[in-house]
């Protein structure tokens, strides 16, 4: 597996996500920079969603190694938010990050403005 870039629909923010191992049968996982800033966590995965206006991005990510969960990143304000579940496969549909597909059991989340984000 490579790194992988990033390049959010409006084309202001970079996401460069390098290429650290992976578990045996198991995804890569990638450490996460934006716009050239180390972010927490790393990239599980192939799953990511942007919203329309590029502020957000949603991407399966762990903390440590090796628990999946899923965060949203403000890609503006340089902060995150965790998901209180993961969710497999999912797309924004605002104010919902919505799963897509039978993998993801018709889960979404509301977001509404209660949220714990965390600066980086």
């Amino acid at each position: 597996m490579d790194d992988i870039e990033l390049i959010t629909p409006n084309g202001r923010h970079h996401i460069h996500l390098r290429y650290e191992g992976e578990p045996p049968h198991g995804d890569s996982y990638h450490s996460i920079q934006i716009n050239g800033v180390p972010a927490p966590g790393y990239a599980w995965g192939c799953d990511f969603a942007c919203t329309t206006d590029s502020r957000l991005l949603a991407m399966s990510w762990m903390e440590k190694r090796i628990e999946r969960r899923t965060a949203v990143f403000d890609l503006e304000e340089r902060r995150y938010f965790v998901l209180p579940f993961y969710m497999s496969n999912f797309c924004f549909r605002w104010p919902r990050l919505e799963g897509v597909g039978l993998a993801s059991e018709q889960r979404s989340y509301l977001f509404n403005g209660n949220e714990n984000w965390l600066t980086y």
